[in-house]
């Protein structure tokens, strides 16, 4: 006997009115009756879910099973075991947006924009976007082996990857002294849970040494909170706006700064390049409209749209697309990215950070 909507649990719960799913049952009865296979009824709910999000097209409107949601808050609070990875659906492809910065991933050579062909020998095409995770995760020590296509590059990759457990401390910093002259460093690589406690302590340093400049990388960091990316804007930006949010009924919403400007009258760097997305984008975009700093390096990922993650009844969630951000002055990044003011593509294979030296050049001179 099938499954009908009635003996599933909570079916009817929230459901609107004058929808037949008379076809989804029809199709859920044929399948629990008929297969050879045995499904099992909460991955056959779960699946639905998750194919119903994906029917809009959107990389960034995902399902989360109760583990993916607790491995994705992991994530964010910045410490998990794997090779340190960001990847989104993008054109249906697993696309890197970026490695994270000291991971084994970027030690292998992984590099923004790959995508990913095979894990452990598992065409991707053949598996959904979650399982593609879950087969590139996996315990310290042990060795994934996944194979990517490059750009540029006419035949695929393989890299055989030791897994580590990944530990990002979101905010780093140090000094450098060049001529004379002292530059404060900050490297931001995510905008996590302690992101805004660790750049409020360097910002209370910058305010004691009153550097000379400012250099802040967001190269390869592949987002994370909103309100955080407005926070630490705050610290450059002297009031008003700092992104717009554009509802999908096209209207807009003018987020503001939360903090006093103490860093604005330093000379200031960002520096960017296409692993810089979502929240870095906001940032250097914020500060790139408000004539609060140089941008300096590559044109960034292009992920201008704001998710919200909605907690389930039994752990799993929804991430959702809600909005899109605008610059400061209207302009969008999904898509298009923030394109720097000074545009200098970084050497492969080099010694020299030729990105950051150009940072530099620019706090010292001025231009």
């Amino acid at each position: 006997m099938g499954i009908g909507p009635k003996e599933v649990f909570n079916t009817e719960a929230g459901q609107p009115s004058g929808l037949d799913f008379s076809l989804y049952w029809e199709a859920w009865n044929k399948l629990k009756s008929e297969s050879a296979l045995n499904p099992d009824t909460k991955k056959m709910i779960y699946g639905s879910i998750s194919g119903m999000l994906s029917s809009v097209n959107d990389p960034y409107t995902v399902f989360f099973t109760p583990e993916d949601n607790q491995r994705f808050r992991q994530d964010i609070g910045g410490e998990f075991d794997g090779v340190g990875i960001e990847i989104v659906q993008k054109n249906g492809l697993p696309t890197v947006v970026s490695p994270l910065p000291d991971s084994p991933a970027e030690a292998a050579g992984i590099k923004s924009g790959d995508i990913i062909l095979e894990v452990d020998g598992t065409n991707t095409s053949e598996i959904g976007f979650n399982e593609i995770v879950d087969k590139i995760r996996g315990p310290k020590g042990s060795t994934v082996k996944i194979k990517i296509s490059r750009a540029g590059v006419d035949n695929p990759i393989e890299f055989d990857i030791k897994r580590d457990t990944i530990t990002v401390k979101s905010v780093e910093w140090r000094e450098i002294d060049k001529n004379g002259k002292k530059i404060m460093y900050v490297k931001v690589r995510q905008f996590g849970d302690d992101t805004g406690n660790l750049f409020e302590q360097f910002a209370n340093e910058a305010v004691k040494e009153q550097p000379d400049g400012i250099i802040i990388d967001l190269r390869n960091d592949p987002g994370g909170y909103l309100e955080t990316a407005i926070d630490l804007s705050s610290y450059f930006v002297d009031g008003g706006t700092v992104v717009i949010e554009q509802d999908k009924d096209g209207n807009n919403k003018e987020l503001r700064v939360t903090k006093k400007a103490r860093l604005k009258n330093i000379p200031t760097a960002v520096l960017v390049n296409g692993g810089s997305a979502s929240a870095s984008e906001i940032m250097s975009g914020a500060l790139q409209d408000r004539k609060a700093a140089k941008i300096i390096g590559e044109k960034t990922f292009g992920k201008g749209s704001v998710q919200e993650l909605i907690e389930l009844s039994d752990g799993s969630a929804v991430k959702i697309t809600i909005a899109k951000w605008l610059t400061p002055n209207g302009r969008e990044i999904n898509g298009k990215g923030i394109s720097p003011d000074i545009e200098i593509k970084a050497k492969d294979n080099s010694q020299s950070d030729v990105q950051l030296d150009r940072g530099i050049e620019y706090i010292l001179s001025g231009n």
